[in-house]
């Protein structure tokens, strides 16, 4: 138990994300960590403006496990309905840790075209921090902010603010929940490569630099390659389409704790 609680407080610390997440899905696991510019349906999450250009309804299932830690696995769920004159509607929820330390989350998202090829959205999230049976649990909320732009062909942006409203977890402190602006540009080599690149920073905490590529070798076949800086990690994956189902797997790797797999489904309806 103590080694436990001990890989707790080193994920907690390296990371600096507790009940806020930089992102989900294994796609942008592989891809170091980065998805302010990607529209898939996990962008529910990881960027509410790009979720804005979201074109088809989709959910997705996701499953992470930390350090090869069952205690540090979190597990996820997406989905987002598209339409064509209102913008798009999604929820999410997520889950992490175990019977001693949970952390959950639940977001009603809105993300529409504000402009031409100009995107925003914003999601109110609701959380929940169990601390075992002793010390109870905490029940509150924040808002994320997020917006897209698609500058040519060959070139987007993305921005967002994760809890801009700087909930308070406790007066002891003045403990809040942590408050993430991130930047991103994707460049489109071709049809078949693109590139990530994406910095993100926490009030309390360095920058974080973060890059991906993907590359899209045959009709069915995805690779990435991944990193960023704060901590060192590297990261790589693979994806599988077939027709509006694809699986995704990913595995992100750090120096001194080691690996941490991840793998999901998305189904796009027609």
């Amino acid at each position: 138990m103590k080694n436990i609680l001990f890989f707790l407080a080193l994920f907690t610390t390296f990371v600096g994300s507790a009940q806020v997440y930089p992102q989900i899905g294994a796609r942008s696991a592989a891809l170091g960590g980065t998805g302010l510019t990607l529209n898939d349906v996990y962008s529910v999450y990881n960027n509410p403006g790009s979720f804005g250009a979201l074109e088809k309804t989709a959910i997705g299932l996701n499953y992470e496990n930390r350090f090869l830690l069952k205690e540090l696995s979190s597990q996820a769920l997406a989905f987002g309905y598209h339409t064509e004159k209102s913008g798009n509607f999604g929820v999410q929820f997520q889950q992490h840790g175990f019977s001693l330390y949970r952390e959950m989350q639940a977001s009603l998202v809105y993300g529409r075209q504000l402009f031409r090829n100009f995107y925003g959205g914003f999601a109110v999230n609701f959380h929940r921090i169990q601390l075992g049976d002793i010390y109870g649990s905490k029940n509150t909320a924040s808002g994320t902010l997020g917006l897209f732009y698609a500058a040519t062909d060959a070139l987007n942006f993305g921005v967002r603010v994760q809890n801009i409203s700087r909930t308070e977890l406790s007066e002891f402190e003045d403990e809040r929940l942590p408050t993430r602006f991130a930047i991103g540009a994707t460049y489109i080599f071709s049809e078949k490569v693109f590139w990530n690149v994406e910095a993100e920073k926490t009030i309390i905490h360095p920058i974080n630099v973060k890059s991906g590529l993907e590359i899209h070798p045959h009709e069915i076949l995805y690779l990435r390659l991944g990193v960023n800086s704060y901590p060192f990690q590297s990261a790589f994956g693979f994806g599988l389409a077939f027709s509006n189902l694809q699986f995704d797997m990913s595995t992100m790797w750090h120096s001194n704790l080691g690996l941490s797999p991840s793998a999901g489904l998305k189904y796009r309806f027609n």
